[in-house]
């Protein structure tokens, strides 16, 4: 008798709004330069706590990664062809979107601050370790990180079917607190080190979503996150003094990423919300949603030329979360325009490109 496949899982609304939510939050702590907002001259306590809660998003990517794998791959899981599809849509596009800036920074323009001074004599190591380390492009880090994940899946999985995952997930996060970002976002070995629990995290809360949703349900729970939310936040300007993320060496020891603990809240609280919205259509957020990998890999390269632009105009004021609204929104639209004309251009193949 043939096995039975797993049954198809249920497509989730709040999944995938909150995906689309987290792109635009990304996004918005990419725009600071285009928004005129210099965060770091003569800041606000207002200004420094909405840049530490702004910064830091790719939780929420990491957070949702690890829900829609255990939703959708772990059921039926296949290490090959969960490679190859990661590989195809994932790696391929990070390939092409990074050549040219890779071969720009190599041997047009070494001198530009990107490339280390021990790899511009060679060329060959130099793309090599563009492409471990994402450094080409902004904010493309998270792909060699994200691919590490995946390819540690099968150990990933052991530790789900072990029953011992929350376990895990409380015994990294001090780790990630203590070892915080890599400096520049350069290294993706300590990015996994970092942002592993928060993809364990992720597949935790989908496995037990029914007790979690219903534990967030209480309206009491909800004010008791924000308050925890903005709590951190203010530790981390007033006491901490640290503005955005949280970086240091891998092995020197300083204060605790408490930014982290802040996100994972707000991934608590933004699931919890959006729950409300599972059965509601709500076609801006799906076309945000659906476009999201396409969004982050278009927008780096519309950051400097819309930076550029506003700073030709000499603009007599400082910049603020108005203009950074707009800015965002300026930048969403225009990579949604992009992805949507490559799509039409290249129908299945625009994949290959942008990852959609």
């Amino acid at each position: 008798m043939i096995a039975a496949s797993p049954p198809q899982k249920k497509f989730l609304n709040s999944i995938n709004y909150f995906r689309g939510i987290a792109i635009i939050i990304i996004v918005a702590a990419h725009s600071y330069g285009i928004a005129n907002w210099n965060v770091y001259k003569n800041p606000t306590l207002f200004e420094q706590f909405f840049y530490a809660l702004n910064l830091n998003g790719s939780v929420f990517f990491l957070f949702i990664s690890g829900f829609l794998y255990n939703h959708i791959f772990y059921p039926r899981f296949n290490y090959l062809k969960f490679m190859i599809k990661k590989v195809k849509y994932v790696l391929v596009p990070y390939l092409i979107c990074s050549a040219i800036p890779i071969l720009y920074a190599v041997f047009v323009d070494s001198k530009g601050g990107f490339l280390l001074d021990s790899l511009k004599d060679k060329p060959l190591q130099a793309i090599l370790w563009f492409l471990a380390t994402g450094r080409a492009v902004y904010a493309y880090w998270y792909i060699p990180m994200i691919m590490l994940i995946f390819v540690i899946s099968p150990l990933i999985n052991i530790l789900i079917k072990s029953k011992n995952l929350l376990y895990a997930i409380l015994g990294l996060i001090p780790i990630s607190m203590i070892v915080h970002r890599p400096l520049h976002n350069m290294n993706p070995i300590h990015s996994l080190v970092y942002f592993i629990p928060v993809y364990l995290l992720g597949i935790y809360s989908s496995i037990h979503q029914k007790q979690i949703y219903a534990f967030l349900k209480s309206n009491r729970v909800k004010i008791a996150i924000v308050v925890l939310a903005i709590a951190l936040g203010l530790i981390q300007v007033l006491i901490f003094n640290v503005n955005g993320n949280f970086s240091k060496d891998f092995w020197s020891i300083t204060i605790p990423d408490i930014n982290l603990l802040q996100k994972i809240l707000l991934c608590f609280l933004l699931m919890s919300l959006l729950d409300n919205y599972e059965d509601t259509d709500i076609t801006a957020m799906k076309k945000t949603a659906e476009t999201s990998f396409a969004i982050y890999f278009i927008h780096p390269f519309l950051l400097k030329p819309l930076t550029l632009f506003i700073r030709s105009l000499e603009l007599g004021f400082q910049g603020n979360l108005f203009t950074l609204i707009i800015a965002t929104f300026l930048v969403v639209i225009i990579a949604m325009a992009i992805a949507y004309i490559l799509k039409f251009l290249l129908k299945g193949n625009s994949r290959y490109i942008i990852g959609w």
